[in-house]
């Protein structure tokens, strides 16, 4: 996810998507600035996977500051380390920074604040909220949900937002058949979450990967039936707030 703001950019996390957002940031370097903020969610694989080909990191003129509620150099570097990439690390001469978070410190880039809290998911994950100039982002995934109640920090932190980006991997008939403790949620939970947050906008992410284009349309009409201001992210989407 690239979220543009009116100084820097701001990325969540460094799946395989992140090779080609590399790639158009190097094309249009000139266009924008060259400090690269990128926060990572958890260290699971398909969260991380791509950034050994993020073309930026290897760009000395480029910045590169990295945010994790873990020791993220440790995660990228193990990642990289051989036999598994031929490069290390150390072949990244962007000017790199690393910053371990706290959910009581809010980061702050350039008008922009961000604040994070952790979401249950194996090995937990992230939730990010990005406030700038009155308007919102919050990006909830990976998570599980509770059944029994709603996850009230999470809903507070996505009090008012313009837009939630939520865990949707399942329906609620997939999640009943055995995916409970799985780390992810429905998109009835997704729907729960919107409407007692007051959200403008709801977009359904972390599809399933077993889901083809016409399972998503469907859980998408499913959803906007339920609460019209919700989509589902596709590639290459882009939202204005």
């Amino acid at each position: 996810i690239k979220l543009a703001s009116t100084t820097d950019t701001m990325i969540i996390d460094s799946g395989s998507g992140i090779r080609e957002l590399g790639l158009q940031l190097v094309r249009t370097a000139d266009l924008h600035s060259r400090s690269i903020h990128l926060f990572l969610t958890h260290a699971h694989w398909d969260h991380i996977q791509g950034f050994p080909f993020f073309v930026p990191a290897y760009v000395p003129t480029f910045k590169l500051d990295i945010y994790c509620t873990k020791d993220a150099k440790a995660i990228l570097e193990n990642q990289m380390r051989t036999p598994f990439f031929p490069v290390g690390l150390d072949a990244m001469f962007a000017k790199r920074g690393f910053h371990q978070l706290t959910s009581d410190a809010p980061v702050t880039i350039g008008e922009a604040q961000v604040r994070n809290i952790p979401l249950p998911h194996p090995q937990e994950s992230t939730a990010f909220r990005i406030d700038e100039g009155g308007r919102s982002v919050v990006f909830a995934t990976d998570t599980e949900h509770a059944p029994d109640h709603l996850n009230e920090s999470l809903a507070k932190l996505a009090e008012g937002a313009d837009i939630l980006i939520y865990d949707a991997q399942y329906t609620s008939e997939e999640y009943r058949a055995g995916k409970q403790g799985w780390g992810h949620s429905t998109y009835m939970e997704a729907i729960k979450l919107a409407r007692a947050a007051g959200v403008g906008r709801l977009v359904l992410y972390s599809h399933d990967p077993g889901h083809d284009d016409e399972m998503l349309k469907a859980i998408e009409s499913a959803a906007q039936r339920e609460l019209p201001a919700t989509i589902a992210a596709r590639d290459g989407m882009v939202l204005d707030v």
